[in-house]
């Protein structure tokens, strides 16, 4: 008997970063602006619902053009409670805020932006991120 697959896979057309960070996310968004020359804007927090009726608050900033797209996403839980998820992505709790970046034009490239974030001060550690890697990657289309 012949068996069909369903694939359920997702296309990510950004490219994402961990950033490991212990200031407040304004800050770090204030970084980001004075070194990308970008204006991340504070947006509401974005709100998860899971089957299981547990939900997550997401904290977020976002610089969208026609062509660009940085979004600042807070790994961690906004504010306290019982909920018993407590991570955006639960893989990579060593990660404080993920970033997530598109430029249609290809002025800047995923290596300028990790660059970038070599110099900035408060952030201790940067990676780009293998999307097709990730467990919970439908976390991130909301």
């Amino acid at each position: 008997m012949k068996k069909n697959k369903l694939d359920g896979g997702y296309a990510a057309d950004f490219e994402l970063f961990g950033l490991v960070c212990n200031k407040k996310e304004y800050k770090l968004a204030w970084h980001l602006n004075q070194a990308l020359n970008i204006t991340l804007v504070k947006k509401d927090d974005i709100k998860i619902e899971y089957a299981d009726n547990t939900a997550i608050l997401i904290s977020n900033y976002i610089y969208q053009t026609e062509f660009v797209l940085f979004e600042l996403l807070q790994n961690k839980l906004v504010g306290s409670g019982s909920l018993s998820k407590k991570l955006l992505m639960p893989e990579l709790k060593q990660f404080d805020f993920l970033l997530k970046f598109k430029d249609l034009t290809d002025e800047m490239t995923s290596e300028n932006v990790n660059a970038i974030f070599k110099d900035i001060p408060i952030i201790e550690y940067a990676m780009r991120l293998k999307f097709d890697t990730l467990k919970s990657k439908e976390n991130l289309f909301y």
